[in-house]
């Protein structure tokens, strides 16, 4: 038999099945945390995909400055360098941005032989580089070989931790003469 208190429960589940007042605030406390994260994300892979496309520019545009010209001073080297802060902005650049500027000229043995380079783990001058290509160098032509690299700190870095880094190497060949010269 039945017992009173188990007819009891049932009936009051019944009539629970039939109430439909809470549904939303149930609907959106599961669906509020998902969309929560893809704005989240979606915000993210914007700032990641500016951070990328200022990296590019900057690499081109310090280039091709440098590419203008048929001699550089320190002065104009420093110059240069701080076109950086501007073009990254609203970005962080302390720490966080490297800038290598480079000039080579091919020899007649071939090989690439830096004529001066500035910035982040410099070349020194006289070395020969082997991590660019110069196939299409000729012998006593230069080239501007420049190197670009951020470091990326997420803004929810409590959901996404850790540092993306975005690189970028441009090559331009001298528009003023054979080579670029410097300090």
């Amino acid at each position: 038999m039945i017992s009173l208190s188990v007819l009891s429960r049932a009936l009051h589940l019944k009539s629970f099945s039939g109430e439909a007042r809470g549904a939303t605030a149930v609907e959106f406390a599961l669906i509020a945390p998902v969309l929560i994260l893809l704005y989240l994300g979606l915000a993210e892979l914007t700032m990641g995909m500016m951070v990328s496309r200022r990296v590019n520019h900057l690499s081109a545009a310090i280039g091709d400055l440098t590419a203008q010209s048929q001699n550089l001073t320190e002065a104009n080297i420093t110059d240069i360098f701080e076109i950086g802060d501007s073009i990254m902005q609203p970005f962080d650049t302390g720490d966080q941005l490297d800038i290598r500027l480079t000039s080579i000229e091919k020899d007649k043995n071939g090989k690439a032989i830096v004529l001066w380079s500035r910035g982040w783990s410099a070349y020194a001058k006289g070395a020969e580089v082997t991590d660019v290509d110069t196939s299409d160098v000729a012998i006593g032509q230069g080239l501007i070989i420049t190197n670009v690299n951020y470091r990326y700190k997420s803004t929810i870095g409590n959901l996404l931790p850790g540092v993306t880094d975005f690189s970028k190497n441009y090559r331009h060949f001298p528009r003023d003469g054979a080579v670029v010269t410097g300090p």
